[in-house]
């Protein structure tokens, strides 16, 4: 992982531009009213369990003078390098010529919880403060990115307290790559969507099914299935261990293929269904591979929790009663380019949504399919959020070889 550092010159500059801001004087009367500024995260406001520091883009009128405060998180988060004693927690500045920026250093969190910092930036001459927030994850958990400059096929984030976020990254070519994301919800014990980039990438290889079955280990196994052994026949019912993210879609490497036999990728899904329509819809998916990469959000579906079985261990979990994949690709799965830079006219997208029943050992049916826009509307999602509208509005079963 590329560290977050500035170089140790540059550390150097900061403090020294930061004590010379320091002894300005405040005095401002006489003076034209000053305009106030902006302030924003010039990286990501969510940074992983690893030390490291953040950047904050300052923009305004030159010479307007301000203010930052840590408010909460000031004994893991400093804007001195490597002084958490509280010492570093307000920094005075103003906006000057060119680019200007402010880093905010934090320390590693060894705990099995996420924290959040806030940090109040007040420009001389507003009433009111910026708030701003930075979240580190808790250790072993991996950072979702977020929205903006984020995964193509990560769903836009909603904010409850029942929904953990993890995505899980892989060797592949002696680079860290992305293997998946996941919304996983406590409640349901299982992940309301899972999304994944598909390409040959991923899927070229010999890993088979590894099958080593176990809990993720990115958040508390409390919260998940246990499913060493397969969920309990119910009412007559037999539920397989089904996958979101197919095993046969990550056989690059073995660590990939295991990383899908993570029991928040399970929910329980009727035999009947997993191994037949189900099982052929995942191998139509896989055919759509191309050049450019193809976007895949598999998702579960509670209408209701009526539906219960247990889990290997004869813990009661609900049954979803929906099942539903969208896709998004380029028409030509050759342009190069990333789908965010493509016009409406150059991409495509579908949605499937399946009920939890038998529909027999059958090809897809056109009956399961319809717009990204109505599986949205369905789910309280909003999927491929960098992408027009009118793509997800739209769909041609025939353009996916549906008949």
């Amino acid at each position: 992982m590329i560290s977050n550092h500035p170089p140790y010159k540059t550390i150097f500059f900061i403090l020294c531009f930061f004590l010379t801001l320091s002894s300005c004087s405040d005095n401002s009367e006489g003076e034209n009213p000053v305009l106030p500024g902006q302030i924003s995260w010039k990286t990501a406001s969510s940074v992983t369990a690893d030390a490291g520091s953040a950047t904050l883009s300052i923009s305004g009128t030159t010479g307007v003078k301000w203010t930052a405060e840590i408010t909460a998180g000031a004994s893991w988060c400093s804007f001195v390098s490597n002084d958490f004693t509280g010492s570093g927690q307000t920094v005075h500045g103003e906006v000057k010529d060119g680019l200007n920026i402010l880093y905010l250093y934090y320390a590693a969190n060894t705990d099995s919880e996420e924290r959040t910092a806030a940090i109040s930036f007040t420009f001389d001459g507003e009433t009111e403060p910026h708030i701003l927030s930075l979240k580190q994850v808790a250790a072993g958990q991996s950072v979702l990115p977020d929205f903006e400059g984020g995964y193509a096929e990560t769903p836009a984030h909603k904010q409850d307290a029942n929904y953990i976020y993890v995505t899980h990254y892989v060797k592949l070519d002696n680079r860290n790559v992305r293997n998946y994301s996941l919304c996983f919800d406590k409640t349901k014990k299982a992940a309301l969507w899972v999304a994944y980039p598909l390409h040959k990438a991923y899927t070229s290889g010999d890993a088979g099914r590894v099958e080593d079955w176990n809990f993720d280990p990115s958040f508390e196994s409390s919260f998940q299935p246990e499913l060493f052994r397969s969920y309990k026949n119910s009412n007559n019912n037999s539920y397989d261990r089904g996958h979101q993210i197919p095993s046969a879609d990550r056989q690059a490497t073995d660590e990939m293929n295991r990383q899908t036999f993570y029991f928040s990728n399970m929910t329980p899904q009727l035999g009947q269904l997993n191994q037949k329509m189900w099982g052929k819809l995942e191998a139509k998916v896989r055919t759509y591979n191309c050049e450019d990469t193809l976007y895949v959000v598999t998702g579960a579906y509670f209408a209701n929790t009526s539906t219960t079985t247990y889990d290997g261990a004869g813990n009661l979990v609900p049954v979803p009663t929906n099942y539903f994949k969208v896709l998004l690709r380029t028409k030509s799965g050759k342009t190069g380019k990333y789908v965010s830079d493509c016009t409406a006219s150059e991409l495509k997208a579908i949605g499937f949504w399946v009920d939890q029943k038998s529909y027999g050992n059958v090809e897809p049916p056109r009956s399961i399919c319809t717009s990204v826009a109505d599986i949205e509307q369905k789910t309280g999602f909003t999927f491929f959020p960098t992408i027009p509208d009118a793509v997800k509005q739209d769909y041609n079963p025939t353009d996916w070889n549906i008949n």
